[in-house]
């Protein structure tokens, strides 16, 4: 069917564009797991969503009145009142991040919900068909936060099998930008996710560094979105999962890093931060940029903030919740610790059952191979890069009552590869890790399913590498 034409090309683009995590999203919604009133809905372990924390978020943001008069009027600003951006500066980014230079008020401006940021930072930086670059795989919902309004263009440096903490990868980001530069794309920034995401991990100071000088050798802006900084949870690991961890390698904040201007101009360097991640409040939607030495990209994100305004009552309880700097280091010491828990869970799960998967050391996700559930009779057509089989293997993880997220979302180039969210209570965890288990093991052979085929042996198997050159745990 024709859509109709008397839309703006900027929006038609946007209708034509895919969406390959909307199906499962729609699904999900329409047909939400609960556990007393609808306990055959589908379980969500497919987006980033922190659900461990319920309960102290309802106390902390009880104490708020939302019915205050003073919430219906305006708030003090577009880009966030004084106090709250104090807040964020004494008691995340000063409190934790470790910043060389401590972050001032004038430093952040706030907007509603880290993809605002995103998108306003693009405003700021591109026009309409200039480049940020970004390596895979990577968080899919940039591909919307950078084109969709901005109309920028997502120019992806594809790693193939090389690790994203390799320095060997480092050499093909020049030739991404060089290749965007000749068709006529010119690159003005990079994204870098750190801790990473979908891979769960942090990376070394030795890369950071590489990226500062590689970002300052093109003189491009490089926003580091550090949105899980706080839910870096391995030190709170035990046992096999502990074990398996490589060597340490700590969260670093580009704003930790000494000298930062022997690397790189410190203008071109940037941070974004919100609270979906590390303070379980996706509906909220608060995300902060933080560029310290650039006045100019300020004064642009104030001059556009009007058009993601938060709500004067997230503004006010986000205040009650990070106005005591005791309350949130309990708060995050309590999440790391249930994280951890979590995920030792869900690991211990993919390991009895032989599942590859990559020891993460923070965020809410882990990245595991599922190829082997691939049919016999399609595996070759799936190596060639057939997304169809990835397709399969998530449809009846959806229609077994469980969403993960596939690869594809993600740009990752080899097919098999899915996203597992574990920030669910385990009781939740369990059922919902049971339902995949079914799901491939009846699309692997469905003649063959019992109740055996959910509870197989723990044994031992060499580890494998997985499509962005990863050692795997199996």
């Amino acid at each position: 069917m024709t859509r109709k034409t008397n839309l703006s090309l900027r929006a038609q683009g946007n209708l034509s564009g895919e969406n390959v995590m909307l199906e499962g999203v729609i699904r999900v919604n329409a047909n939400k797991f609960d556990e007393a009133a609808n306990p055959d809905g589908i379980i969500n372990l497919g987006v980033a969503e922190n659900q461990l924390m319920k309960a102290e978020l309802r106390k902390i943001m009880g104490k708020v009145d939302h019915v205050d008069p003073k919430l219906f009027g305006y708030g003090e600003s577009p880009a966030g009142s004084k106090q709250l951006r104090r807040y964020f500066a004494d008691n995340i980014f000063n409190r934790y991040f470790k910043p060389q230079e401590p972050v001032r008020v004038e430093d952040i401006v706030l907007s509603a919900g880290c993809s605002s940021t995103v998108d306003n930072f693009t405003f700021c930086v591109c026009d309409e068909g200039e480049g940020i670059l970004i390596t895979t795989p990577f968080y899919g919902g940039f591909n919307t936060d950078i084109a969709a309004k901005s109309k920028a263009k997502v120019v992806i440096a594809d790693l193939g099998d090389i690790s994203p903490f390799d320095p060997a990868h480092l050499e093909l980001l020049q030739h991404a930008v060089d290749k965007s530069t000749e068709q006529g794309i010119p690159v003005k920034a990079m994204v870098l996710s750190n801790p990473h995401n979908p891979l769960g991990r942090n990376y070394p100071l030795e890369i950071l560094l590489e990226y500062l000088r590689f970002a300052s050798r093109n003189r491009i802006h490089i926003l580091f979105d550090e949105i899980y900084a706080l839910s870096v949870f391995d030190h709170a690991l035990t046992g096999v999962a502990k074990s398996e961890q490589p060597a340490e390698n700590p969260f670093i904040s580009v704003l930790s890093i000494p000298h930062l201007e022997q690397h790189c101009e410190k203008d071109l360097i940037h941070v974004a931060y919100g609270m979906s991640k590390d303070f379980c409040l996706n509906g909220f939607r608060c995300g902060a940029l933080v560029s310290p030495w650039n006045k100019d990209m300020i004064d642009a994100m104030h001059s556009i903030a009007v058009f993601s305004w938060m709500s004067s009552t997230t503004e006010a309880m986000l205040t009650r919740l990070l106005a005591d700097g005791k309350t949130v280091d309990e708060f995050t010491s309590t999440n790391q610790k249930r994280l951890a828990a979590s995920y030792t869970f869900a690991v211990d799960t993919l390991r009895k059952h032989q599942i590859p998967y990559l020891p993460a050391q923070g965020g809410h996700f882990l990245w595991m191979d599922l190829r082997q559930y691939i049919p016999p009779a399609f595996k070759a057509a799936a190596a060639q890069g057939d997304r169809n089989q990835e397709y399969l293997l998530w449809r009846a993880m959806l229609n077994e009552g469980v969403y993960v997220n596939l690869g594809a979302a993600f740009s990752e180039r080899k097919v098999g590869f899915f996203r597992l969210s574990f920030s669910v209570p385990i009781p939740m965890l369990e059922l919902g890790l049971k339902r995949m288990l079914r799901a491939l093991q009846l699309t692997y052979d469905p003649l063959r399913v019992s109740t055996a085929s959910t509870t197989a042996t723990t044994t031992t198997t060499p580890a494998v590498v997985a499509g962005n050159g990863t050692t795997l745990k199996k």
